[in-house]
């Protein structure tokens, strides 16, 4: 944050202007809660400067560069930003009512409910992110952005590029991570409950104090990444999950493989596409919700298992025991209709 002259800064004169210019010159890039409202910034770039909470209103920004600005909980009320960059920008929390908008670019800003446009504004027409639990965001760049303690529960950010970012204290529970990339990016006290991290690429991630209890690693690569204190009570991983070198996976993980024993296992709402558990013990296991499209059952014991709302198609189930499993509201492969779906309503099979 810059320690120049408080006063210097809250009275809008042109000598304030020139300090403001001076300090972004010489390297200083955090203004956090500076006062400029009323200032001429036309033309300025301020790519990159955080802005937290400053007062923009009233402000003169047309044609500003504020590109990957950080500009969270700022005030724009009133600002004219017509032809403003403010593409990848973070405007969560921001208050941007009476702001004239016009030509300005907006393209993968990203915002929340918080976020207080302007009367009749879309931020989706504007392809502007949203930024909240449940949002989708798949395969988007948010390469080196700051999401620290956000609540993103739920969120869709499969093939998503999330390389070098900051996820501090993150809750990211029942997000789809899905081939995500996500190397180097801290994960410190991060919630990653029952998270889809399936074929995700995390090498050289933070993941200390992070809470992956009943995660799914199955094919993810975790080479390089810091484990200390990481909880993973219950997380699945599979023959192809890279795990940092001389790390063995504690008893508390589940591994799927051919023959696995996973008796009374958790897997319920887990992604399961494809695996291979033939021959496994999977007796009493709690499978409901869970999805085993094209998975390989035959021969597995699923006796007394709850497969409630489970997705089998495409599931090879030949030789499996059945017996007493809950299959209800199951979606399976009828046979001679293809494709064709069932729902079963018994309790058991």
């Amino acid at each position: 944050m810059f320690v120049g002259n408080v006063e210097q800064y809250t009275s809008m004169n042109l000598k304030t202007l020139e300090n403001l210019w001076t300090a972004f010159v010489e390297g200083e890039r955090d203004f956090t809660g500076i006062n400029l409202a009323g200032a001429d910034l036309n033309h300025w770039s301020l790519a990159r400067v955080d802005f937290w909470g400053a007062d923009f209103s009233r402000a003169n920004l047309t044609q500003a560069n504020f590109r990957r600005a950080n500009l969270k909980q700022a005030q724009f009320s009133h600002a004219n930003l017509a032809g403003a960059d403010l593409r990848w920008a973070d405007l969560r929390e921001a208050v941007l009512t009476g702001a004239e908008l016009e030509a300005a670019r907006l393209e993968g800003a990203l915002y929340n409910a918080q976020t207080q446009f302007p009367v009749g504004f879309n931020p989706d027409q504007a392809s502007m992110w949203s930024l909240e639990p449940g949002a989708t965001l798949a395969t988007k760049d948010l390469r080196e952005r700051d999401l620290g303690g956000s609540d993103l529960t739920a969120a869709d950010f499969s093939g998503a590029l999330l390389v070098n970012c900051q996820l501090f204290g993150t809750v990211l529970k029942r997000v789809n991570l899905l081939s995500a990339l996500m190397g180097d990016s801290d994960l410190r006290y991060a919630d990653l409950r029952q998270a889809t991290l399936m074929l995700a690429d995390l090498r050289g991630a933070d993941l200390r104090h992070a809470d992956l209890a009943q995660a799914n690693l199955i094919g993810a690569n975790l080479r390089g990444c810091q484990l200390a204190n990481t909880n993973l009570d219950g997380a699945l991983y599979s023959d192809s999950t890279q795990f940092p070198r001389g790390f063995q996976p504690p008893k508390t993980l589940h591994h799927l493989a051919p023959g696995a024993s996973l008796w009374g296992a958790d897997l319920s709402g887990a992604r399961l596409t494809g695996v291979d558990l033939r021959g496994a013990n999977l007796a009493g296991a709690n499978l409901m919700h869970a999805d085993l499209w094209g998975a390989c059952l035959a021969n597995a014991d699923l006796s007394g298992a709850n497969l409630l709302g489970t997705n089998l198609l495409g599931t090879d189930l030949s030789g499996a025991n059945l017996s007493q499993t809950n299959l209800m509201q199951a979606i399976i492969d009828l046979p001679g209709e293809k494709p064709a779906i069932a729902a079963f309503n018994s309790q058991t099979a």
